[in-house]
């Protein structure tokens, strides 16, 4: 064998070894990387070196990707790029730039200004190309067969790589989620009241069935002070973790607040609404209906703040109690009216949100607000557990298989 082909089968050998390496080195460096960007870096380097390209770069539409070595693109010309890439190599495998037809012309000025002569589909199914450019070796010379078998190698290994990464993105994503779900339930479930109250007028009962692991109901019972006993029904504003901090936000000011203004509840829930609007800047809100029970003389002292307003049923029939003012948080010097109601023995007061009411049957019909109050009026004479657990069941037999649309609170207070 003549030593001009000795030599260059061992420079074959050589360069064979090279792109080797540049697999291993590629696989190794990406089995310890999480970053997209560091990853690109590596590939850049390790499709460069072998090949003896000054200039490259990688595009895939659909996760929106396109990095580049050796050159630089301003927005419009990247805008550009992305733009008509896409039309170049669908269906093939290959594109020389200087085959581009008429109609990309502009596209084809800029790749041979920056150098770029093939274009080459590196994804495995052709129906989405993921195209990496390629501009000639450094000596001039053309690119070869089995340099664009390489450049798919390689490219193939960086593709597994960067699904790895968005795959462990979605699970860190889930877990992240996971995690926030457990703090905002364990907020949620700190602020709801471990008992409720023992009255001597009153039969309390509460229904309460978040649609997720946190909703954004939120009940609660204040410290009764003499023969007065506040309660609270908020539907608070979004879900999950915002939500619970925001409930716990506005428990902290209805705690704060309770000594202050016990006896006054139009001015209580206006100063809150001032905190509520500070903390949220106006952004959020949240309706509640706020009630006092007197345990001395039945009556009930109540302030609706935009709430689906709640249900005193007696033997007369059903009111709605609706007198209040705007929802909180919405306006920062917003003025409330408070009504005293009297009491009898047998009256039901049934507070809800509108999870309830909203219900929803297979036909898409609602369960609707006169549905509660005939059922309230019908079964009145029930305890206040009996009666909101009639009221549970009458609503999921409306419903059907289907599930709940929003968060299902009900607040019962039967008189004795």
């Amino acid at each position: 064998m003549a030593d001009s082909e000795i030599k260059r089968l061992q420079k074959e050998l050589q360069f064979r070894k090279l792109q080797l390496n540049s697999i291993h080195e590629l696989s190794s460096a990406m089995q310890t990387q999480f970053d997209v960007d560091h990853v690109m870096r590596i590939f850049f380097s390790s499709l460069m070196a072998p090949l003896g390209l000054l200039r490259t770069f990688f595009f895939d539409r659909r996760h929106d990707l396109l990095r580049k070595r050796g050159f630089a693109l301003n927005e419009g010309e990247a805008l550009l790029l992305k733009k008509k890439l896409s039309r170049v190599l669908a269906g093939r495998d290959f594109v020389d730039v200087e085959t581009l037809p008429p109609a990309l012309d502009d596209l084809k000025k800029l790749l041979q200004a920056r150098r770029i002569a093939y274009l080459l589909n590196v994804a495995e199914g052709k129906k989405r190309p993921i195209i990496l450019g390629l501009g000639r070796k450094f000596n001039r010379r053309e690119l070869e067969a089995e340099d664009f078998e390489f450049a798919c190698i390689l490219s193939r290994f960086m593709l597994i790589e960067l699904d790895n990464i968005r795959y462990l993105a979605q699970i860190v994503e889930k877990q992240k989620l996971e995690h926030e779900m457990k703090i905002a339930r364990g907020i949620q479930l700190s602020l709801l009241p471990q008992a409720l109250p023992a009255l001597r007028h009153y039969d309390l009962a509460v229904i309460y069935e978040p649609i997720q692991e946190v909703g954004g109901d939120y009940y609660d019972i204040l410290k009764k002070k003499k023969h007065i006993q506040p309660l609270v029904l908020a539907d608070v504003e979004g879900k999950g973790l915002a939500a619970a901090l925001l409930a716990a936000s506005c428990q902290a000011v209805f705690h704060s607040m309770n000594e202050l203004y016990l006896y006054k509840p139009a001015v209580f829930i206006a100063r809150a609404n001032a905190f509520i609007h500070e903390i949220t800047r106006g952004n959020r809100f949240i309706t509640l209906f706020w009630m006092l029970l007197n345990d001395d003389v039945p009556a009930l002292t109540y302030v609706n703040a935009g709430h689906s307003a709640p249900f005193l049923v007696g033997s007369d029939g059903a009111r709605k109690l609706d007198a209040g003012g705007l929802l909180l948080g919405f306006s920062n010097d917003s003025a409330y009216q408070e009504q005293t109601v009297a009491l009898k023995s047998g009256d039901v007061v049934c507070a809800f949100t509108d999870g309830v009411f909203e219900a929803q049957n297979p036909a898409g019909a609602e369960f609707g607000e006169r549905t509660i109050a005939d059922f309230l009026q019908a079964h009145r004479r029930l305890e206040a557990r009996e009666l909101g657990d009639a009221l549970y069941r009458r609503i999921k037999s409306f419903i059907g298989k289907g599930k709940f649309r929003d968060d299902f609170t009900i607040l019962i207070v039967k008189v004795r």
